[in-house]
């Protein structure tokens, strides 16, 4: 007897509240010294780590899910200094020219 997998359903819910979220983007330089497109997130004063972190996984989720099939880059994400801190950046597999401008382009699409 066999069985079949249940299809997965995905259900739309809030996490965050992104209204008062301060995202930046910016091609910033790996420790290796290839370039890494990356976002900012900042969220407002008060927020809780754990906010911080839904933020960023549920954003991070968002580029992976957005991310052309043939692109191998890796999404990253971390918690810097601050609590209300932290970044999202892309590890380049070819670590080019090229390969950083279409990651910039796709963490525009979380711009709006």
């Amino acid at each position: 007897m066999t069985t079949s997998p249940k299809p997965l359903h995905l259900v739309h819910m809030t996490v965050v509240d992104f209204q008062n979220t301060t995202l930046r983007i910016d091609l910033a330089t790996s420790r290796y010294g290839t370039p890494q497109p990356q976002l900012d997130v900042i969220l407002p004063r008060g927020s809780t780590h754990r906010h911080l972190s839904a933020t960023l996984h549920a954003l991070s989720a968002d580029l992976e899910l957005r991310t052309p099939p043939n692109e191998r880059w890796i999404v990253q994400s971390e918690r810097l200094l601050e609590p209300n801190h932290g970044r999202i950046y892309l590890e380049l597999s070819e670590g080019d020219h090229a390969e950083a401008m279409c990651g910039m382009m796709l963490l525009s699409t979380l711009m709006g």
